[in-house]
């Protein structure tokens, strides 16, 4: 019989293994690490373990708000106590102000209707129609409190996103890992080889490094999303590294950039994008860009 569908014994295995990736980086990474990260590691170690348990498990959710009646876990029997040590650390937050796609993300439609009672809502049955139908007379974020008033229970924003992407990056070396990989891998579903590394091995030698990769992660959203090229243009150039790896990151986005610009008819862009390209393909599309702007000397050259 297969032991992949077999929970870990240990109830608080996800918490061990979060602490686990923790002690890693302060060991691997103990002299990239700045003030706030490591006070971070002494207040995680010094919380009650409820409270650590509940703050992972919120990090492993898709976040940042939170309901408290949606964080039922039977190994945390009373979730608003353990949630007051993070609240007080100012780890989750109740007065952050949230957006109204916010606000819809967490409620069914039936809950909104309490929420805006008497408000119009559309011709759509859709909670995404009633949402573009109010988007214009709601496009401020304020508090949960002011959004819904009579709530019967505390909605909380864990803060420490960002933070905690940084903390993975460190121990992963990449962003498409996250730490539920940790639960999979007790289970059988994901078989790691047990490798020995040094500091020479590791993915970021200097600060600058994760830095370096960080921003080229959010220039590569915003590209994705559409961003002005001119503006990516210039936000992809300041993250130049000197650690080979990155560059090579940092070319491939620039490649990506060039496509975006093609799909849009953005000749000229891409051609300037291209130019400053040395990831394997930019020269073809460089050319093929020339050949279509019926610039074929320059095409040639």
């Amino acid at each position: 019989m297969s032991d992949v569908g077999v929970v870990p014994v240990h109830r608080y295995y996800y918490l061990h293994n979060f602490e686990r990736a923790l002690a890693w980086i302060a060991q691997r990474y103990s002299d990239l690490l700045d003030a706030d990260e490591r006070a971070f590691l002494a207040r995680f170690a010094a919380l009650p373990p409820l409270s650590r348990a509940l703050l992972v498990r919120m990090l492993m959710r898709r976040g940042p708000w939170f309901r408290a009646s949606k964080l039922v876990y039977e190994e945390i029997p009373e979730i608003e106590a353990a949630a007051a040590p993070l609240l007080a650390l100012g780890w989750l937050d109740t007065q952050a102000p949230m957006h109204l796609e916010e606000l819809f993300d967490l409620h069914t439609r039936s809950e909104l209707a309490e929420v805006f009672a008497g408000a119009e809502r559309g011709s759509g049955t859709r909670k995404s129609d009633w949402l573009q139908t109010l988007a214009g007379a709601h496009a401020a974020p304020q508090r949960y409190a002011e959004w819904h008033p009579r709530a019967r229970e505390p909605v909380w924003r864990v803060m420490l996103g960002e933070f905690s992407e940084r903390l993975r990056l460190m121990f992963f070396g990449n962003l498409h890992q996250n730490w539920t990989e940790f639960v999979l891998a007790d289970l059988g579903v994901f078989k790691y080889e047990s490798v020995a590394f040094d500091a020479a091995s590791r993915a970021f030698q200097t600060r600058a490094d994760i830095d370096a990769y960080l921003a080229l992660q959010a220039c590569r959203q915003a590209v994705e999303d559409g961003a002005d090229a001119t503006a990516m243009l210039q936000a992809i150039d300041a993250c130049h590294s000197s650690n080979p790896w990155l560059e090579k990151r940092r070319a491939k986005l620039l490649l990506r950039l060039g496509n975006a610009c093609e799909r849009a008819a953005q000749w000229d862009d891409a051609l300037q994008v291209y130019a400053q390209c040395s990831y394997p393909g930019a020269r073809h599309r460089r050319i093929r860009v020339l050949e279509r702007l019926e610039r074929h000397e320059e095409a040639l050259q």
